[in-house]
């Protein structure tokens, strides 16, 4: 079999041995030996493209490329340690963007980080497992999407998850997991740390005093309440668990499943020649026909070009997949001119539709005299931490930086529910760019919102609690919309394209977050989290508080991104400015899809790695089905 590619020519032939790895790197000459063309070419190893990867090449039959901009990992402490998490910054493995100065917060920029890696930001997120509420994922299907419902979902929440319950001593009263709903054999494991701060329970406490319920299991369908949380970490060794060793490191012997890092994706290919009527599910749009890829290694570098047999998927992100596909012609007529890219499918919602929690994390430093916290491991106590986790697996470096956290049902919070809701229902605020499907969409999208506020099973915001005192406030169920799009025909020029999330441009979102912060002044004063001594920073003390005013001015100056970027290329029809089907297929387009968070039509009230990783193993159902 012949196994060759060079710069726009094939090269001489390259025999691989049938044990070879996955990884593919260039040979002395500089060239990949890779095959002639794949049945199926994956743009990004982050969640969606290593779950649809590794799914697809279980098929022997099937050849399957997965192209990656960053590196493998080296597994170092500052990555794999739960306990390093917010105090390392493996900075190697990350991109930082940087964010449009933000007008309606404080008119400042931010930066959001994003995973440069094969695993994506899975190598260096904060593990948190959540999922959201049932209504979260029933409102996907009634934005037209037809089985995408929780129903629909639930079994692939099941089947990426490997679920332990903590026994022993690691077992609280507060944790009584529904263990029908969970998934006991799927690759990613998701546990709790054998190590709990004592802080955990003063912060639980705190919050069922001021009327929070306890809720035993966050992701059985009911996502409020104060809750221990899951993380995706390993039960058995107190590691960080990842796209990588979760779908990848067991399929690195398949010999129809190669990975190429380092090189980006510039463009993807079609050929004007195979355009078919009718190939989406959009009656009457036609299909334009991709046959590849164009990837290098950097702006100066020779390009080289690899052809697909069925499909190319694109899983670079919310951020980076409506980027490429504007280089590549596919997007905002506008847009695409501006830039000198020829228009191949007008589409206007690729880029729009961005969504995020806009969270801030102030902290109230507990000061009483007998707390031990993350911030107490240096010099010899970390030297000892260090090494009780690596010769037990044991101890604090096995807590990851959040563990327990409260999720709030707006009428729990405020007697100003109706109020909220009425100021809730404008769409006055939407970028300038947006088309009348885009505002149709959200519409529909406000609709849902409303709706989801309306309940006790979904949240308005969360707290985040850490063993040093940060209570972070993060909005669950945004009405902001923002924008990506590529400043540059050169995908090399767009590592920091344009990326405006708008943050508050709707003001129900800094109003559902500013009573976070006025929750938080309540729960430092309960008798549970008064015995810790918290000590507000300058701007959120109990005084601040009673100051509407400068707390709201305090809080747009710390406001910034989840981490959640999602939306950029929703699944929703095309009268509500949908740039893929629910078979996530790019309308326009009968062999290029979509699978990572730029799909999701509306973000849950959650953190939503644990929605990727169903979402994608959907996908690759889905795929296998020809569908």
């Amino acid at each position: 079999m012949r196994y060759t590619i060079a710069p726009y020519a094939l090269a001489a032939t390259f025999l691989l041995s049938v044990a070879s790895a996955t990884h593919i790197i260039p040979d002395t000459k500089g060239v990949l030996p890779l095959h002639e063309n794949y049945d199926y070419i994956v743009v990004g190893a982050g969640i969606g493209g290593l779950v649809v990867a590794s799914r697809l090449s279980e098929d022997h039959s099937v050849s399957v490329l997965v192209i990656e901009a960053g590196d493998l990992d080296d597994r170092g402490e500052d990555v794999s340690i739960p306990g390093n998490i917010g105090f390392e910054d493996p900075r190697r493995y990350e991109v930082k963007v940087e964010l449009a100065e933000q007008e309606f917060l404080d008119g400042k920029a931010r930066t959001i980080s994003q995973g440069k890696v094969v695993g994506g930001s899975t190598v260096v997120n904060g593990l948190v497992w959540t999922r959201g509420s049932v209504a979260d994922f029933d409102a996907w299907e009634r934005l037209g999407n037809p089985g995408w419902g929780w129903n629909d979902l639930l079994p692939y929440f099941e089947k990426s998850e490997r679920y332990s319950a903590p026994g022993g001593v690691r077992a609280h009263t507060l944790l009584e997991p529904v263990i029908e709903k969970h998934g006991h054999q799927g690759p990613v494991p998701v546990g709790y740390p054998s190590y709990y701060y004592n802080q955990s329970d003063n912060f639980l406490d705190g919050i069922q005093e001021l009327g929070i319920p306890a809720n035993e299991d966050l992701n059985s369908g009911n996502a409020t309440g104060v809750a221990i949380i899951p993380s995706s970490m390993s039960d058995r060794n107190q590691s960080r668990a990842d796209a990588r060793t979760a779908y990848l490191d067991p399929a690195i012997e398949r010999p129809n499943l190669h990975l190429v890092t380092g090189y980006a994706v510039t463009r993807i290919l079609h050929n004007e020649a195979t355009i078919f009527s009718n190939s989406t599910r959009a009656p009457g749009a036609s299909g334009l026909g991709i046959t590849g890829v164009e990837f290098a290694t950097n702006a100066t570098a020779q390009k080289t070009t690899i052809s697909c047999r069925k499909e190319v998927i694109v899983a670079a992100g919310a951020i980076m997949s409506p980027v490429l596909l504007q280089v590549s012609g596919i997007g905002p007529a506008e847009l695409l001119r501006n830039l000198g890219v020829d228009v191949t499918v007008d589409l206007p919602g690729v880029g729009s539709n961005l969504q995020d929690h806009a969270t801030l994390q102030p902290v109230y430093e507990y000061t009483a005299p007998d707390i031990f916290t993350a911030w107490d491991i240096v010099g010899s106590i970390r030297d000892a931490v260090r090494e009780e986790y690596l010769t037990n697996r044991t101890g604090p470096w096995t807590a990851p930086m959040v563990n327990a956290g409260a999720f709030a049902a707006l009428s729990w919070v405020t007697d100003r529910v109706e109020d909220i809701l009425t100021a809730a229902n404008t769409s006055a605020n939407l970028p300038p760019s947006y088309d009348s499907t885009l505002r149709a969409g959200y519409v529909a999208q406000q609709t849902e919102l409303i709706s989801l506020l309306m309940r006790t099973d979904t949240p308005a915001y969360e707290v985040m609690s850490t063993s040093w005192g940060q209570l972070a406030v993060s909005g669950m169920q945004p009405f902001s919309r923002g924008v990506v799009a590529a400043k540059s025909a050169s995908i090399f020029e767009n590592w920091t394209p344009i990326v405006d999330p708008r943050f508050c441009s709707h003001p129900v979102d800094c109003q559902l977050i500013l009573l976070g912060l006025e929750f938080n002044d309540r729960l430092i004063q309960t008798p549970s989290m008064a015995a810790l001594l918290p000590v507000p920073q300058p701007g959120f003390g109990i005084a601040d508080a009673r100051n509407a005013t400068a707390l709201d001015e305090a809080m747009r100056a710390k406001i910034s991104s989840g981490f959640h970027p999602s939306g950029t290329t929703s699944m929703l029809p095309l009268e509500y400015g949908g740039v893929v089907d629910p078979s996530l297929r790019v309308y326009g387009t009968r062999n290029l899809r979509v699978v990572d968070a730029s799909v999701i039509p509306l973000i849950p009230g959650a953190h939503i790695q644990a929605a990727v990783y169903a979402v994608a193993e959907k996908a690759a159902d889905i795929i296998k089905a020809g569908s």
